[in-house]
Formats: C-alpha cells, sequence, structure tokens
C-alpha cells in the first residue's frame, strides 16, 4: 500500500487485523519536549524531599524515593536494585532525553546515524518504562500499611505522582510511525502493487521491518529508514520463546513457594509468600486490593504462560484457524505482562520504609527475585515470539483451498 499522509485527527489501521498503525496526534513536534521538560523537573523534585514517613508506637523512619533501590542494594539484592533501576530511573530518563532530542533538532543537522539509533532506541525501551506499575504498588503498600503505623506522604510523593502522569502524556503524545516519517519520510518500495488487502507481505515479495515498519524488497540485508537488521520472520523465533517460557515455569515455582517478604517484628520473624500476602489483605478486608494482588501477582504471569505455550503449540502443530482471536490473545499478554512487576515494588517501598531496628524491619525474601525473573522472562518471551506465523498458517490454507 502506498504511503498517505494524514491529516491531524486521522489515523491508519490495518485492512487485516485492525490493530492501529498510525495516529496523527496535535502538535506532535511541540508537545512530547513539553512534557519531556516538565516530567524531568518532577523527577528532579521527586528525589529532593522525603517520599513517604512512616511511625509507630512513637518511633518513626522516614524514606526516599531512591532508598527504596539503595536498600535492596545494601541487603545483597543487587539483581532487584538493578531493575528498578532501569525501569524506574535508567531507561525513563533515556527515553525522555532522546525524544526531546530527536524533536528538537527533527528541522537541523544531526547526522542519518544517530537519528536512526536513537529511533531504534526509543522502540526498543518503551515496553520496559514502568514508572506507572511503581506508582500503583506505592499505593497498595499504603494500604498493607495503614492498619500498622501512621502513613505521611511527603511533597517527593506528589511530585513523583506528576512525574509519572507526565511521563505517559509524552509516550501517548507521540506517534512512532509519524517520527520515522518525518525523519526520513516514507519508504516503500517502487513499482509493487498488491490488489489483496489480507495479503502478506511475503506473498507480495516484500519484508516489513519491526522497528519503523518501512516495507523493502525481499532479500534487503537492511532497512533504508532506520538501518535495523531484516528479516521476514525472527530467526529461531519459536524455538527461542519455548526455551523462556520452560525458564518462567521453573521460576514460578520458587516464586510461589518461598517468602517473597520476611517481617520481624518484636523479634518475631514472620515470613510471607504471595498468597500469604494476599489472604491477609483479604482477612483486613481489603478485598479490592487483595484481588489486585492475586490477579497481577498470580494470575497473570500463569494465564500469559499457558497463553504463550498455546500459541507455540498452535503455531508448531500448523493450526491457522481464528488467527485474529489468537492475535488478540498474543497482544493481551504483551499488555499485561509487566503489570506482574507490582508485587516486586511494592515489597521494594516495604523494605525501604519500614527500618525500624528491633521494632519491627522487612526484608525481602528470595522469591522476590524469582518472581522478578518470572516477569522478564515472560516480557521477553512474548517478544521473542513472531506474531506473523500466525497469519503464515492462514495463509497457507487459503492456498491449498
Amino acid at each position: 500500500m502506498p504511503a498517505t499522509t494524514l491529516a491531524v485527527g486521522e489515523a491508519s489501521s490495518c485492512p487485516r487485523c485492525g490493530h492501529t498503525l498510525s495516529r496523527h496526534l496535535p502538535e506532535q513536534e511541540r508537545r512530547p519536549i513539553a512534557y519531556g521538560f516538565a516530567a524531568i523537573i518532577m523527577f528532579v523534585l521527586s528525589n529532593a524531599f522525603t517520599f513517604m514517613s512512616f511511625s509507630a508506637k512513637g518511633v518513626g523512619q522516614e524514606m526516599t524515593f531512591l532508598q527504596c533501590i539503595t536498600t535492596l542494594v545494601d541487603q545483597g539484592y543487587l539483581f532487584l536494585g538493578a531493575v528498578l533501576s532501569l525501569t524506574l530511573i535508567g531507561l525513563p530518563l533515556v527515553y525522555m532525553g532522546s525524544i526531546m532530542l530527536v524533536l528538537w533538532r527533527v528541522d537541523k543537522d544531526l547526522h542519518s546515524n544517530a537519528l536512526r539509533s536513537l529511533g531504534r532506541l526509543l522502540c526498543r525501551i518503551k515496553p520496559w518504562l514502568m514508572v506507572d506499575v511503581f506508582l500503583i504498588g506505592v499505593l497498595i503498600s499504603l494500604v498493607k500499611l495503614m492498619g500498622m503505623a501512621d502513613i505521611k506522604m511527603g511533597l517527593s510523593f506528589w511530585a513523583f505522582v506528576g512525574y509519572t502522569l507526565l511521563l505517559i502524556k509524552m509516550i501517548s503524545s507521540l506517534d512512532r510511525m509519524w517520527l520515522w516519517q518525518r525523519l526520513f519520510g516514507p519508504s516503500e518500495p517502487h513499482g509493487v502493487t498488491v490488489d489483496d488487502d489480507e495479503a502478506s507481505a511475503m506473498s507480495a515479495g516484500l519484508v516489513g521491518c519491526h522497528i519503523c515498519g518501512a516495507l523493502s524488497e525481499a532479500g534487503a540485508d537492511s532497512c533504508k529508514r532506520c538501518g535495523e537488521h531484516l528479516h521476514s520472520r525472527k530467526p529461531g523465533g519459536l524455538n527461542r520463546t519455548w526455551a523462556l517460557l520452560f525458564t518462567s515455569i521453573i521460576l514460578y515455582v520458587p516464586a510461589n513457594l518461598y517468602p517473597i517478604m520476611d517481617t520481624v517484628f518484636l523479634g518475631d520473624d514472620s515470613p510471607s509468600t504471595i498468597l500469604g500476602g494476599v489472604l491477609v489483605l483479604w482477612a483486613m478486608g481489603s478485598y479490592p486490593i487483595a484481588a489486585v494482588i492475586f490477579f497481577a501477582s498470580v494470575v497473570v504471569p500463569l494465564v500469559k504462560i499457558l497463553a504463550l505455550l498455546w500459541l507455540c503449540y498452535m503455531v508448531q502443530r500448523g493450526q491457522g484457524t481464528s488467527p485474529l482471536g489468537k492475535l488478540k490473545l498474543y497482544r493481551m499478554t504483551e499488555f499485561v505482562g509487566r503489570w506482574s512487576m507490582i508485587d516486586v515494588f511494592v515489597v521494594a517501598i516495604l523494605a525501604g520504609l519500614i527500618r525500624l531496628d528491633n521494632l519491627m524491619t522487612i526484608y525481602p525474601g528470595p522469591a522476590a527475585v524469582a518472581f522478578a525473573g518470572v516477569v522478564l522472562v515472560t516480557m521477553v518471551a512474548a517478544m521473542s515470539f513472531d506474531s506473523r506465523l500466525i497469519w503464515d498458517l492462514q495463509q497457507g490454507e487459503r492456498e491449498r483451498e
């Protein structure tokens, strides 16, 4: 299909599955820059003051945002500290800085290879931004602590709320396809026409770039627009997905059997598993929060693993019926996977806040590392799965009829 220029407010979608490909939003060159600068200011403020304070029986403790990470590192949980550092600080700052730099220099001289590298970086790190998930984890932590002590939110907490909202607005105000066309223009091979809207790029002798969406002639080594290596289908993608899913199953067992959090109160050690924490919240009458934790930490990882296993099995078996239903299931697994990190963030918040020496202290349990591994591995597994294989099966059935 030839490239078309969208007017403000218009959107283009795939004729085969209905997925929105591009949407021309108003002020796409200015709004992300404004939101980005404001988000960076809010991020600085979220680290300048007290984030939360906790007091029980006359003993109090204050926590800054960075203490959620430094406490984990001090207690030897380097993996969890690295995960929080990347998903909450490193990658969001890189994402905001890259967008602002690209848009600021869009009409100025900036080396094309640098633009391509920044554009590819934006597309790759976007799924790993988990600031909004952390904010939900903070709210759940408040519910857990309300019955134990007095909780006060500091100025940095409200700055972090602003940082989260502005980052979400920044992400939603920029369309990836529009950005690539704005930087390098449309990139479609000449002399190629496709009459059937449901035909695949492979059948038309084309290959689509999974980063910028540009079409190239089959056999091309790299995308002319973004420079990404081209492949009609991800090499070894299905086998890689199988391996990652089996790894996540192995990690899922200790993540649910071992304690995810260890509470020491007046010398009494009380380890708690994920399900144990859900039951405690339910007994406290916090039914919505218990349901959220149970759904995000127990149901979602298990359902995601089973869904991806079923999709891999159907593709390997060659079952091509209901491709649109399979694709919707796959997109759902991609969307919900990151929200399972809520329980890990809750543990990090509680461990950073509740350190009252001999009165009460909370430590992360071994299951926190295993559960974080489950979430990350299943996210990589979903990214490794090539959804185009679903449509290949349907195309094969159409050709046999």
